[in-house]
């Protein structure tokens, strides 16, 4: 989804990114010859940053789009490796968190009745 409007903030980082990769292709792949229009991108950038506005749509679309999908993969990556296997080694254990045992045994309520009365002093320090 390619964003509609984007400010000339957005188009003068586009086109400082675009100076950040040709400097680290040309550090880390030794093509020393990219340093040039490295120097060239930035001085279009400094001078004139609305001619990154088409890569800027392009470049802050791919990136909501690659942040919506990774946040699900982490998300879900963490879901399974933290909460599921604590859920499993409580259910091995025992643990009954909300009292289903309990509630499926009676007819009784299974919730805990609090007959305290509240107090202006209570609201003040809830913790």
């Amino acid at each position: 989804m390619l964003p509609k409007k984007l400010s000339l903030d957005q188009a003068k980082d586009t086109g400082l990114a675009m100076v950040l990769l040709l400097l680290l292709a040309a550090f880390f792949w030794k093509i020393f010859s990219l340093v040039l229009p490295a120097i060239a991108v930035l001085v279009l950038t400094m001078t004139w940053p609305a001619a990154f506005g088409p890569l800027a749509r392009v470049w802050f679309g791919f990136s909501h789009l690659l942040g919506g999908i990774m946040s699900r993969i982490l998300l879900s990556v963490i879901f399974y490796l933290v909460a599921t296997p604590i859920g499993v080694i409580r259910r091995k254990r025992g643990a009954d968190a909300m009292q289903l045992k309990l509630w499926k045994q009676g007819k009784d309520s299974v919730f805990l009745a609090r007959e305290k009365t509240y107090t202006a002093e209570d609201l003040k320090k809830p913790y």
